[in-house]
């Protein structure tokens, strides 16, 4: 089956983003992707839950307890709102580690066929 001429190029691209997946690029991406997740997710509760969450700080040292999952509990969403974003955290938080772990043996696993083949 040929793949649409459209969709070529992207699939190269992806092609190409794949062979030079390296795993010190591959886990900046998803720390920063990691980081930059938990920002967000502080700002969101900091806005939807301002009473619980007073201030930048305290939202973020919230959503970086909640994506790691150790969530201790000392401050909790209290609002439906503030618990959807608390839900997207906690779903995030627990998919990160198969997701680094996939990528890695992924990219491990390519560099081994790499040498294999050379």
């Amino acid at each position: 089956m040929s793949v649409p001429s459209r969709r070529r190029p992207l699939a190269r691209r992806l092609q190409t983003f794949a062979e030079r997946a390296s795993l010190g690029r591959a886990i900046g991406f998803i720390t920063s992707f990691a980081v930059v997740f938990t920002l967000l997710a502080a700002l969101a509760e900091r806005l939807v839950e301002p009473d619980t969450f007073p201030t930048y700080g305290e939202a973020c040292w919230w959503a970086v307890q909640t994506v790691s999952t150790v969530g201790y509990g000392d401050k909790v969403p209290e609002t439906t709102a503030g618990r959807g974003v608390a839900s997207l955290v906690m779903i995030f938080g627990m998919a990160l580690v198969p997701i680094v772990t996939s990528v890695i043996v992924a990219i491990l696993t390519a560099q081994f066929r790499r040498n294999e083949n050379d």
